[in-house]
């Protein structure tokens, strides 16, 4: 695909208002959004499920897997970053974060850490076009990975509660150095947060927008 096709395609990536915000709309334009992208994305979940099938979340809807192009957009509007910033996935899928990022705002970086290689490779694709953005194939609920520095953390339900509970221990620990923000999405990672977690849901008062709220350390 040129340059110029995936800029225009990227281009057409809306910000939702309440005037023409619908979830259900949201995510057919995504899917359609991932074809003429090039994201062959029903083919690999279909293989995933063939090859990998312990992989998380296989066999599930992709559309319920992904979060839709407009409420990325969204996300970011909300968030403000300044230049030079950088926004991590904690269980990035095909990265669509990361394309949104590196066509609206190039001026930051982005890393997306997914733990299935066949979802990095395809997904990869695509992003290699981009220098600010990428994705990294990690199993994130290992002990052993390091988690990366950065402003930003974005968490949707990538793993069960006792990995998502982990890897919010590390951001924790990096709170201790700087201010972050993380944004959460889906009912297990913003549940525990509300619940278990008053250094980012007390200290300073969430924003709560439908699918997802953004805390602050």
């Amino acid at each position: 695909m040129s340059s110029f096709c995936l800029e225009q395609h990227l281009e057409s990536i809306y910000l939702p208002t309440p005037e023409n915000y619908s979830y259900s709309e949201a995510k057919q334009f995504s899917r359609e959004l991932d074809l003429k992208l090039g994201l062959l994305i029903d083919e690999v979940e279909k293989g995933i499920v063939q090859n990998s099938p312990q992989t998380p979340w296989a066999g599930l809807d992709p559309q319920a897997l992904q979060t839709p192009y407009p409420e990325i957009r969204m996300i970011l509007s909300k968030l403000e970053l300044q230049k030079g910033q950088k926004i991590v996935d904690l269980g990035a899928g095909y990265g669509r974060m990361g394309l949104v990022i590196a066509h609206f705002h190039p001026e930051l970086q982005f890393d997306g850490y997914e733990i299935s290689e066949e979802r990095v490779d395809e997904g990869n694709q695509v992003l290699s076009k981009f220098k600010n953005a990428k994705l990294i194939a990690a199993d994130i609920s290992q002990t052993s990975w390091m988690m990366p520095v950065a402003e930003v953390y974005f968490i949707y339900d990538f793993g069960d509660l006792e990995s998502i509970v982990r890897v919010i221990d590390r951001l924790k620990e990096i709170s201790r150095e700087k201010k972050i923000r993380v944004v959460g999405r889906g009912r297990r990672t913003r549940d525990h947060i509300e619940r278990q977690e008053p250094w980012l849901s007390q200290v300073h008062e969430p924003l709560h927008c439908g699918n997802f709220s953004i805390y602050q350390s």
